[in-house]
């Protein structure tokens, strides 16, 4: 019943009026602000983090590229005396 009470008296606020031309005032601050680039060091730091992306990038491609591919499936095919072709029947 308590929180009844309590729900009731949000029914009570009352709405209120913004300022007169605060709309205006606020979007004249963003475009006062918008205008502000980066700052310097926060340039140097992407560049840094996107070379280290595309270098990792790179070296991961370069090292799966050289790997030979595994035998392990024509192994088991081989021993398991499993057909390679799409045969259904051997003849």
């Amino acid at each position: 019943m308590d929180i009844d009470k309590k729900l009731d008296s949000l029914k009570r606020i009352q709405p209120v009026d913004p300022p007169p031309f605060l709309y205006t005032r606020i979007m004249a601050r963003i475009e006062s602000a918008g205008s502000l680039p980066a700052p310097f060091a926060w340039r140097w730091a992407f560049v840094a983090v996107f070379i280290l992306l595309l270098s990792l990038n790179f070296s991961v491609l370069l090292k799966t590229s050289d790997e030979p591919t595994s035998p392990g499936i024509e192994e088991v095919i081989y021993a398991m005396d499993l057909s390679t072709t799409n045969d259904l029947y051997r003849e």
